[in-house]
């Protein structure tokens, strides 16, 4: 099974999506291949063919790389998404190809490190490509009910956990203007818990994020 290149799964290097023209149908899925052989003589079946097979086109060629739009490696972008949406991941607009392709592959280890600062690490490295500096007060809070808790609504008490998320030049650019995405975002994977304050700015140039390997799937 052929699986498709960058060309044909509508990947734009900046991430989003691109609509290029349908491939001709393969020779061998043609209809005009499946005529009988006194219907091929002339060129009326070819002219009258031609219409069907640039309509089947985009068919055929999705279902013979049907296995790659599941594979996250392979999948175009909104695929990936889509993919997202399975696992209740709504990832900001931000959020870069790669990020989502992490985000994917990494699925069950992303989500069964939620409310954790391994978890946030991982978010923070393998998605938002950037890094993250976590700092707790140590302090304790007993009471009835979660509201009780004083740092989730008074402004003069101090959070339990200080967020500071710091992103690499390149994704502050897809951020700009759009950093409480990002704010959201990572307040949603502090544990419910938690009163945390998060922070979003942009660092000095850094290794990138990669896509995952298939040994980091877990």
């Amino acid at each position: 099974m052929r699986r498709p290149d960058d060309s044909s799964r509508g990947r734009a290097a900046d991430g989003g999506s691109t609509t290029a023209p349908p491939p001709p149908a393969p020779g061998s899925r043609s209809l005009r291949a499946m005529l009988p052989e006194s219907y091929r003589a002339g060129d009326f079946a070819d002219r009258f063919i031609a219409g069907f097979d640039d309509t089947l086109a985009p068919l055929i060629e999705t279902l013979d790389c049907l296995e790659a739009y599941f594979w996250p490696r392979t999948a175009p972008v909104d695929f990936l998404t889509w993919m997202l949406r399975w696992t209740g991941t709504d990832l900001p607009d931000a959020i870069g190809a790669t990020g989502r392709l992490n985000a994917v592959s990494l699925g069950r280890r992303l989500h069964g490190l939620r409310g954790t600062r391994a978890g946030l690490e991982l978010l923070a490295h393998e998605v938002l490509d950037a890094t993250v500096d976590i700092t707790e007060s140590g302090g304790t809070f007993r009471g009835r009910q979660p509201q009780d808790c004083p740092a989730a609504h008074d402004g003069a008490v101090h959070p339990w956990a200080d967020v500071r998320i710091v992103l690499s030049p390149a994704a502050g650019a897809r951020c700009a203007g759009r950093t409480e995405d990002i704010e959201a975002l990572v307040g949603d994977w502090l544990p419910a818990h938690v009163a945390g304050r998060v922070s979003v700015s942009v660092g000095a140039s850094s290794a990138p994020a990669v896509p995952a390997s298939p040994e980091d799937v877990v």
